[in-house]
């Protein structure tokens, strides 16, 4: 009697749920509207926006870097090109009978901006500078001691680029600077994870791979490298570095987050046991300039403020149809963009009232690139990048739509019936 007292438990329980208006999400997916503004109209908390890689939107669901430019525009490097947001989509590629015209490689490892406005671009065999008319190429290993790129970042008027396992180089009017690492005035670190400035101590802070934490604190000679965290330290596990908007910076690892400037040291933000009871790993952090930690998980993404869990959202809250968020970073608009497999898309709280403040905004494009000391620099050209531009869908994929319309319907079916005891999906 009892299987069949839950049986038709079960049947009646999807009876009603089927029977329940069911609202279709299509590319924008909303938050509950549990806000109310002043006219009596609700208020969507948040909105995610999701596309899809093809041909008409971004190229690539593999996202290595992203930086803003001053127009508004969102640039995501990625594993086919380098991908441009401003509304709709435009993607440039490899030109292979002129790389003065295009990119040198479809796979890009960093980007980012300069002082001047010239987009720096970073390969596994060189580097890239775009000026908005030609794109001048870094081969030359009297300049780059190692051609792999693991990081750019703008410091005032320099650029620093690490470099595979030779350490970092600076560049500064012109002129190339290698700090050879293991010498008596260079870093005592050979490979780079990444790097973040530090814009209340105006100082730049490097993870690395093997050899702990360290920070520059002025870019002008003598540079020295000062290590913060020794590699055999508890905070020298912390494998990534992030900025704050804030001032300071954050260091992450699969399982923690601290907080780090030069006035009152390491503070110890969250561990994956304050997020969830579950087993997770962080795969990447951002921060927000309203305070606010947004944290790509193997579990959707987590949002962290004032030092508790803010929201969670996943695949059910419109993330998509993984599970896995492994890169996350934020625009100077605020939206949070990340990226699962199969999906690259961008969240958007609605409900902040607080200021913002500036996320690394950067000058004019100008019309020539101030670099010199580069054998290969090519003859300025017009322009005519290989791009892809159309206006953003509609809707989403008729997979996405059926995703996002049935795992809610699951899910409620599942916890409803637990609470009658029944399981009605084993």
């Amino acid at each position: 009697m009892v299987p069949r007292a839950r049986s038709e438990i079960a049947f009646f329980l999807i009876f009603i749920l089927i029977l329940s208006p069911v609202t279709s999400v299509s590319l924008n997916a909303s938050g509950p509207a549990d806000d109310t503004g002043a006219a009596g109209q609700q208020t969507v908390p948040y909105t995610i926006t999701l596309f899809s890689p093809r041909s008409k939107e971004i190229h690539s669901d593999q996202i290595t870097d992203q930086v803003n430019a001053r127009n508004g525009d969102v640039l995501l490097a990625t594993s086919f090109g380098l991908s441009t947001f401003n509304g709709t989509w435009s993607t440039r590629h490899i030109n292979r009978n002129n790389i003065s015209q295009g990119l040198m490689d479809d796979f890009i490892t960093a980007v980012e901006y300069d002082h001047a406005g010239n987009l720096w671009i970073g390969y596994s065999g060189g580097i890239q500078i775009f000026n908005g008319v030609y794109y001048q190429s870094i081969r030359d290993q009297q300049l780059l001691k190692e051609t792999r790129i693991l990081d750019l970042q703008r410091w005032n008027n320099d650029m620093w680029v690490a470099t595979g396992h030779a350490g970092i180089h600076r560049y500064r009017d012109g002129k190339w600077t290698w700090f050879q690492p293991m010498t008596k005035d260079g870093p005592g670190f050979y490979e780079v994870d990444s790097m973040a400035l530090d814009s209340a101590s105006n100082s730049l802070v490097i993870a690395t791979v093997n050899e702990g934490l360290w920070i520059v604190r002025s870019p002008d000679d003598p540079v020295h490298f000062d290590p913060i965290a020794g590699k055999d330290d508890a905070f020298g596990q912390m494998q990534h570095v992030r900025r704050d908007p804030l001032g300071g910076v954050y260091f992450y690892n699969p399982s923690a987050i601290v907080h780090f400037d030069n006035v009152s040291g390491f503070h110890e933000v969250l561990a994956t046991s304050d997020l969830t009871m579950e087993q997770i790993s962080i795969n990447d952090i951002t921060a927000g300039s309203d305070g606010s930690l947004y944290i790509a998980t193997d579990d959707g993404m987590y949002i962290w403020c004032d030092g508790a869990l803010y929201r969670h959202l996943n695949r059910f809250e419109g993330m998509g149809t993984s599970e896995v968020v492994r890169t996350i970073n934020v625009d100077a608009k605020n939206r949070v963009w990340f990226a699962t497999q199969g999906h690259v898309g961008y969240y958007l709280d609605n409900t902040y009232p607080g200021d913002r403040v500036p996320i690394e905004l950067v000058t004019t494009v100008p019309t020539t690139v101030p670099v010199t000391s580069v054998k290969d620099t090519p003859a300025p050209a017009v322009q005519p990048v290989v791009t892809v531009t159309t206006p953003s869908p509609d809707s989403a994929s008729l997979m996405n739509i059926f995703a996002q319309i049935t795992d809610p319907i699951t899910r409620a079916i599942s916890v409803v019936a637990k609470k009658f005891g029944v399981n009605i999906f084993s």
